[in-house]
């Protein structure tokens, strides 16, 4: 189901990426993160939910616990994006070359 390939078969791209990659997208993590407490915490206040401090700490760890697994597969494909480049021509090139 998640199997990816070790190397791209046009340009040979290595695709393990070393363990201080994950350090990086754990920053942005922690900025995602932060973003859906914001979000909660605005929309508590727009709905009349903000009046008592313990319904914001909950309800916040519910948001974050929810949207975990989200929030952890965004910032990697953030993170990444700053150091991939997507190339159409050499995507279609792959996806030629494969018969798919």
């Amino acid at each position: 189901m998640n199997k990816v390939k070790k190397n791209c078969p046009k340009c040979d791209l290595k695709y393990s990426i070393e363990p201080s990659f994950y350090t990086g997208s754990m920053y942005v993590s922690y900025g995602v993160g932060i973003a859906f407490a914001v979000a909660t915490y605005m929309l508590l206040l727009i709905f009349g939910f903000a009046d008592n401090p313990f319904t914001i700490f909950i309800a916040i760890v519910t948001v974050l616990a929810i949207t975990f697994p989200y929030i952890g597969a965004v910032s990697k494909s953030i993170w990444a994006h700053l150091f991939f480049k997507y190339d159409k021509l050499i995507a279609n090139q792959v996806k030629n070359d494969s018969g798919a």
